[in-house]
């Protein structure tokens, strides 16, 4: 069932992206298919931004609804906004990314080691695996990493738990690997959904992912983050919208069932337009943007539809209105109208998937500027990063906000002293918008923005937001000894309100 799964999964990848080289004998031969390394790069990056499954309950109704940028939709506020657990929810992401991802881009990764003509394939398939873990490792803390995917290759089907530290330490490690390794020389990357094989991006987005992980550590590891930090500097980050690593795709309905398995379409889209998941923006996010003239604000929200008396607004109403958090949408007064909507081309099927972007990068870079890590100035970085995060949007179909408007929110806002890191972390959060995942790593860094307090008497967690996802509990049956080590680190309890190990606000 896995070999037909994987099979019709990269059967449309490569429909997807023509890779048609001997592409009619291949469809004959199951076994020789799902050997193909540019088959299976083209699966783990199509699974990483298609998968519906853990799209729709890791990154939006849990990761979105933690760090408030959606509210108002049963699943969104009922589990993420007001906090219940699901354990269908907790585990997805889990369940998926190593089934789906980690276990094929591993077998990549062995499979070209050694041979000298996929050398850029094996760094490729490195630089995937970093991206893969560290999804997994932010979101649930220690957990497999350097056994992971190697149940088919070697036998290991009970794989230890890693510190979250060894495998940072590994990231580091296969980052610069990667980087060092792709050359001209190295072959063609074929299947290569992100970049086309374009070796210099690579390059580019290995080193922006190693300055991304070494800001993660900066609190609990300074003189370790300063090095990561410097190196991915010196050796070439992300230089302009250009480099974004993004997934375009296609218009195809997500599918988990076995003999139907597809990721070509948007997974969080799955979530936005298949259940009704998220209709609305929260009110935070709302009106932080509305309060400060943000050009934002109409490239992604709808003017509500309507007043508390159902007709057209009264003057002087705001038209952008967000659901407050822990909220549902119809109990507003006068409904779901009462409130914006999200603008329809971010629902799209075809909507891209921004997972690393040059905002992100020149914000991050602010934050090492005010520490003194790198040349340049904060005050640069961070107007530069807030104008490419304005402009990343125009990649969904948003009409593009003039230089004017962007030029006068960049006077209006600029960084302030003393204000410095909360600006930076705040601007973060807005740019990771369709990434709630890792707008929700980085409030656990830094503790912004200050959320707005959940009061729902029917809050598991008292309103205390949760600083990790739960293990699944079937893996006390699956891998009993690793998962009790792992346990006992934490004192014991699987409990989503302890903290992860760069985790330290």
């Amino acid at each position: 069932m896995k070999t037909k799964k994987l099979l019709t999964a990269i059967i449309a990848a490569f429909v997807l992206v023509g890779c048609t080289e001997n592409f009619d004998e291949l469809k004959k031969d199951p076994v020789a298919l799902t050997a193909n390394p540019a088959g299976q790069l083209s699966f783990a990056q199509l699974s990483m931004s298609g998968d519906g499954f853990y799209q729709t309950r890791a990154n939006l109704i849990y990761s979105g609804g933690f760090v408030q940028h959606y509210s108002g939709s049963w699943a969104v506020t009922n589990f993420g906004s007001i906090i219940k657990k699901n354990d269908e929810y907790i585990t997805a992401l889990w369940r998926n990314a190593y089934a789906n991802e980690m276990k094929v881009i591993v077998d990549v990764i062995q499979k070209t080691a050694a041979n000298p003509e996929m050398s850029n394939m094996n760094a490729v398939a490195k630089i995937m695996k970093v991206m893969i873990g560290q999804r997994i490792t932010d979101m649930y803390g220690d957990v497999p990493y350097s056994e992971a995917g190697l149940g088919f290759s070697k036998g290991i089907v009970t794989p230890k738990y890693d510190k979250q530290q060894d495998i940072y330490t590994s990231f580091f490690k296969e980052l610069d690997e990667a980087s060092t390794q792709l050359n001209a020389a190295g072959g063609i990357v074929k299947g290569d959904l992100f970049y086309k094989g374009d070796i210099s991006k690579w390059k580019k987005l290995a080193n922006t992912m190693r300055l991304r992980l070494a800001i993660r550590i900066s609190e609990v590891a300074a003189a370790e983050s300063e090095k990561q930090v410097k190196a991915a500097f010196q050796n070439g980050v992300f230089m302009s919208n250009d480099d974004n690593c993004i997934m375009r795709h296609l218009d195809f309905p997500f599918s988990d069932v076995p003999s139907a398995l597809d990721f070509r379409g948007n997974g969080l889209s799955h979530g936005f337009i298949g259940n009704e998941q998220a209709d609305h923006f929260s009110s935070l996010l709302i009106n932080f943007l509305r309060n400060n003239d943000d050009p934002r604000l109409t490239m992604i929200a709808t003017p509500k539809t309507g007043s508390p008396n159902w007709g057209p607004p009264a003057a002087g109403e705001e038209l952008y209105v967000g659901v407050a958090p822990g909220t549902f949408r119809w109990d507003l007064s006068g409904g779901s109208n009462a409130a914006s909507g999200i603008r329809p081309y971010l629902k799209l099927r075809t909507a891209p998937f921004l997972h690393v972007s040059y905002s992100e990068t020149q914000l991050l870079l602010a934050e090492a500027a005010l520490r003194g890590w790198v040349t340049g100035s904060a005050v640069d970085y961070y107007k530069k990063g807030v104008e490419a995060g304005i402009k990343q949007i125009e990649i969904y179909g948003a009409t593009a906000a003039s230089q004017n408007k962007i030029d006068t929110y960049l006077i209006n806002k600029p960084l302030m002293p003393g204000m410095e890191k909360e600006q930076i972390a705040t601007q973060l959060w807005v740019t990771y918008l369709f990434n709630s995942m890792e707008a929700y790593s980085n409030w656990r860094r830094t503790g912004f923005p200050k959320l707005l307090p959940i009061k729902n008497s029917d809050s598991e967690t008292l309103g205390v937001t949760p600083t990790r996802l739960n293990y699944p509990n079937d893996e006390l049956q699956k891998n009993e000894a690793n998962y009790l080590d792992a346990i006992a680190r934490m004192g014991g309890k699987n409990d989503w309100l302890n903290k992860v190990w760069w985790d330290v606000n």
